[in-house]
Protein backbone atom coordinates (compact mmCIF):
# COMPACT_ATOMS: atom_id res chain seq x y z
CA UNK A 1 0.00 0.00 0.00
CA UNK A 2 2.63 2.00 0.60
CA UNK A 3 3.23 2.13 -3.46
CA UNK A 4 -0.33 3.33 -3.89
CA UNK A 5 -0.11 5.63 -1.49
CA UNK A 6 2.62 6.95 -2.54
CA UNK A 7 1.39 6.99 -6.16
CA UNK A 8 -1.55 8.94 -4.56
CA UNK A 9 0.33 11.42 -3.10
CA UNK A 10 2.38 11.60 -6.68
CA UNK A 11 -1.38 11.62 -8.33
CA UNK A 12 -2.41 14.24 -5.96
CA UNK A 13 0.67 16.26 -6.81
CA UNK A 14 0.47 16.12 -10.24
CA UNK A 15 -3.05 16.79 -10.23
CA UNK A 16 -1.93 20.05 -7.83
CA UNK A 17 1.15 20.81 -10.71
CA UNK A 18 -1.77 19.84 -13.43
CA UNK A 19 -4.43 22.47 -11.63
CA UNK A 20 -1.81 24.71 -10.81
CA UNK A 21 -0.55 24.56 -14.25
CA UNK A 22 -3.60 24.53 -15.83
CA UNK A 23 -4.62 27.91 -13.71
CA UNK A 24 -1.07 29.52 -14.55
CA UNK A 25 -2.32 28.84 -18.24
CA UNK A 26 -5.39 30.38 -17.85
CA UNK A 27 -3.56 33.12 -16.08
CA UNK A 28 -1.74 33.23 -19.22
CA UNK A 29 -4.33 33.21 -21.83
CA UNK A 30 -5.67 35.70 -19.60
CA UNK A 31 -2.42 37.87 -19.41
CA UNK A 32 -1.56 36.73 -23.38
CA UNK A 33 -5.82 38.50 -23.92
CA UNK A 34 -4.98 41.51 -22.34
CA UNK A 35 -1.57 41.60 -24.11
CA UNK A 36 -2.59 41.27 -27.06
CA UNK A 37 -5.37 43.85 -26.03
CA UNK A 38 -2.82 45.75 -24.85
CA UNK A 39 -0.63 45.19 -28.53
CA UNK A 40 -4.03 46.27 -30.41
CA UNK A 41 -4.10 49.04 -28.07
CA UNK A 42 -0.40 50.09 -28.81
CA UNK A 43 -0.57 49.23 -32.94
CA UNK A 44 -3.40 51.06 -32.80
CA UNK A 45 -1.73 54.04 -30.69
CA UNK A 46 1.83 53.30 -32.68
CA UNK A 47 -0.20 53.68 -36.45
CA UNK A 48 -1.37 57.35 -35.20
CA UNK A 49 1.45 58.31 -33.94
CA UNK A 50 3.12 57.45 -37.21
CA UNK A 51 0.52 59.02 -39.29
CA UNK A 52 0.98 62.21 -36.32
CA UNK A 53 4.77 61.80 -37.42
CA UNK A 54 4.15 61.94 -41.62
CA UNK A 55 1.86 64.80 -41.23
CA UNK A 56 4.65 66.33 -38.85
CA UNK A 57 7.43 65.39 -41.24
CA UNK A 58 4.64 67.08 -44.17
CA UNK A 59 3.97 70.30 -42.10
CA UNK A 60 8.38 70.73 -41.07
CA UNK A 61 8.57 70.57 -44.61
CA UNK A 62 6.34 72.56 -45.73
CA UNK A 63 7.29 75.17 -42.87
CA UNK A 64 10.87 75.09 -44.24
CA UNK A 65 9.24 75.87 -47.43
CA UNK A 66 7.20 78.36 -46.09
CA UNK A 67 10.52 79.41 -44.05
CA UNK A 68 12.81 79.66 -47.14
CA UNK A 69 9.70 80.86 -49.37
CA UNK A 70 9.26 83.98 -46.35
CA UNK A 71 13.08 84.36 -46.19
CA UNK A 72 13.39 85.27 -49.52
CA UNK A 73 10.28 87.43 -49.67
CA UNK A 74 11.80 89.32 -46.50
CA UNK A 75 15.24 89.36 -48.78
CA UNK A 76 12.57 90.73 -51.65
CA UNK A 77 11.08 93.00 -48.92
CA UNK A 78 13.93 94.60 -47.71
CA UNK A 79 15.47 95.37 -51.04
CA UNK A 80 12.31 97.06 -52.39
CA UNK A 81 12.61 99.07 -48.82
CA UNK A 82 15.87 100.16 -49.70
CA UNK A 83 14.73 100.98 -53.02
CA UNK A 84 11.95 102.66 -51.60
CA UNK A 85 13.97 104.41 -49.07
CA UNK A 86 16.40 105.71 -52.03
CA UNK A 87 13.42 106.94 -54.55
CA UNK A 88 12.17 109.02 -51.34
CA UNK A 89 15.53 110.48 -50.40
CA UNK A 90 15.36 111.45 -54.04
CA UNK A 91 11.80 112.76 -54.21
CA UNK A 92 12.67 114.39 -51.01
CA UNK A 93 15.46 115.80 -52.42
CA UNK A 94 13.69 116.84 -55.75
CA UNK A 95 11.28 118.27 -53.40
CA UNK A 96 13.75 120.71 -51.50
CA UNK A 97 15.05 121.50 -55.47
CA UNK A 98 11.79 122.26 -56.25
CA UNK A 99 11.29 124.41 -53.32
CA UNK A 100 14.28 126.33 -53.57
CA UNK A 101 13.08 127.06 -57.37
CA UNK A 102 10.37 127.96 -55.92
CA UNK A 103 11.38 130.70 -53.62
CA UNK A 104 13.48 132.13 -56.22
CA UNK A 105 10.33 132.07 -58.86
CA UNK A 106 8.47 133.49 -56.11
CA UNK A 107 11.08 136.19 -55.31
CA UNK A 108 11.14 136.85 -59.22
CA UNK A 109 7.41 136.73 -59.54
CA UNK A 110 7.15 139.37 -56.71
CA UNK A 111 10.02 141.57 -58.42
CA UNK A 112 8.57 141.41 -61.84
CA UNK A 113 4.64 142.32 -60.00
CA UNK A 114 6.78 145.03 -58.36
CA UNK A 115 8.25 146.15 -61.37
CA UNK A 116 4.50 146.03 -62.48
CA UNK A 117 3.33 147.97 -60.24
CA UNK A 118 5.97 150.15 -60.84
CA UNK A 119 5.01 150.60 -64.40
CA UNK A 120 1.32 151.04 -63.27
CA UNK A 121 1.88 153.80 -61.60
CA UNK A 122 4.60 155.45 -63.99
CA UNK A 123 2.07 155.04 -66.58
CA UNK A 124 -0.50 156.51 -64.61
CA UNK A 125 1.67 159.50 -64.28
CA UNK A 126 2.98 159.32 -67.81
CA UNK A 127 -0.72 159.18 -68.55
CA UNK A 128 -1.52 162.58 -66.21
CA UNK A 129 1.52 164.62 -67.35
CA UNK A 130 0.21 163.72 -70.79
CA UNK A 131 -2.97 164.96 -70.38
CA UNK A 132 -1.29 168.09 -68.84
CA UNK A 133 1.02 168.45 -71.80
CA UNK A 134 -2.18 168.12 -74.24
CA UNK A 135 -3.81 170.57 -72.34
CA UNK A 136 -0.96 172.63 -71.99
CA UNK A 137 -0.60 171.90 -75.79
CA UNK A 138 -3.76 173.36 -76.51
CA UNK A 139 -3.59 176.57 -74.83
CA UNK A 140 -0.60 177.11 -76.23
CA UNK A 141 -2.55 176.49 -79.81
CA UNK A 142 -4.69 178.50 -78.66
CA UNK A 143 -2.19 181.12 -78.00
CA UNK A 144 -0.50 180.68 -81.30
CA UNK A 145 -3.27 180.55 -83.00
CA UNK A 146 -3.71 184.43 -81.05
CA UNK A 147 -0.48 185.22 -81.65
CA UNK A 148 -0.38 184.34 -85.25
CA UNK A 149 -3.71 186.37 -86.40
CA UNK A 150 -1.84 189.53 -84.44
CA UNK A 151 1.26 188.97 -86.41
CA UNK A 152 -1.10 188.69 -89.23
CA UNK A 153 -2.97 192.04 -88.85
CA UNK A 154 0.56 193.35 -87.80
CA UNK A 155 1.92 192.22 -90.67
CA UNK A 156 -1.06 193.46 -93.01
CA UNK A 157 -0.61 197.21 -90.67
CA UNK A 158 2.82 196.50 -91.26
CA UNK A 159 2.24 196.14 -95.17
CA UNK A 160 0.03 198.79 -95.60
CA UNK A 161 2.25 200.71 -93.96
CA UNK A 162 5.01 199.95 -96.65
CA UNK A 163 3.18 200.51 -99.07
CA UNK A 164 1.64 204.06 -97.71
CA UNK A 165 5.44 204.87 -97.03
CA UNK A 166 6.65 204.06 -100.63
CA UNK A 167 3.43 206.44 -101.89
CA UNK A 168 3.67 208.91 -99.09
CA UNK A 169 7.16 209.06 -98.10
CA UNK A 170 7.92 211.97 -96.14
CA UNK A 171 4.88 212.46 -94.27
CA UNK A 172 4.42 209.36 -93.12
CA UNK A 173 7.23 207.11 -92.84
CA UNK A 174 9.04 209.73 -90.73
CA UNK A 175 6.08 209.63 -88.01
CA UNK A 176 6.02 206.26 -87.85
CA UNK A 177 9.92 205.73 -87.59
CA UNK A 178 9.71 207.99 -84.70
CA UNK A 179 7.05 206.38 -83.23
Amino acid sequence: MEETTLLRERALTVEEAASKAREEALSYKNVIADLDKEKGLLKTDLDSLQESFQRMKVEYVNSEVARGAMEEAKKKALEDLEAERARSRSLSDDVDRLKGVLLEKSGAIAQASKAIEDLRVANTELARSYREIEMANTKLVGENTALEESIRSTFLLSNFLFVVCLVFPKVFCIGILRA
